[in-house]
């Protein structure tokens, strides 16, 4: 039997169970985002840069266009990606399963590298992550 890694979360946090077509879901990791409990103020620590007018002696303050909450969800989904295509290449499941909010899922596509992609078997636009593994094993499509 193929062994199927089996995804669900979101944003803030992610479990991964391992199951073959037989057997119950079994919880192997649960990663969470350190960066999705915080305020922006906690997460920004530092005031925005200044630079000089080139015209004249003014100073004027440099900001960012990014959302520091946003910042942290790609790097939660690159470092969760990274995890999953390091677990591919070494043998540690055959085929996956990803459930995830359509955003986060969104995000997930965009960082997984092609060879990974090509082991995802399903997947489904919705946070299963709240659920225990009864209840999602019952909700995941006869693929598995």
């Amino acid at each position: 039997m193929a062994k199927i890694w089996v995804v669900v979360g979101d944003s803030a946090r992610v479990r991964i169970f391992c199951t073959d077509r037989a057997a119950p879901l079994v919880e192997i990791e649960d990663h969470v985002n350190p960066d999705s409990r915080g305020r922006v103020r906690d997460i920004v620590t530092d005031q925005p840069g200044s630079s000089h007018d080139r015209a004249g002696y003014a100073w004027h303050a440099v900001g960012t266009d990014r959302d520091p909450r946003e910042q942290g969800v790609r790097r939660f989904a690159r470092e969760l990606a990274g995890r999953l295509h390091e677990a591919y290449r070494s043998g540690e499941f055959e085929r996956l399963f990803l459930a995830a909010p359509a955003p986060f899922l969104g995000e997930l596509r965009r960082v997984i590298e092609p060879g990974l992609r090509d082991a995802v078997i399903a997947e489904v636009a919705k946070d299963f992550s709240r659920l225990d593994p009864q209840q999602i094993r019952a909700l995941l499509p006869d693929l598995l």
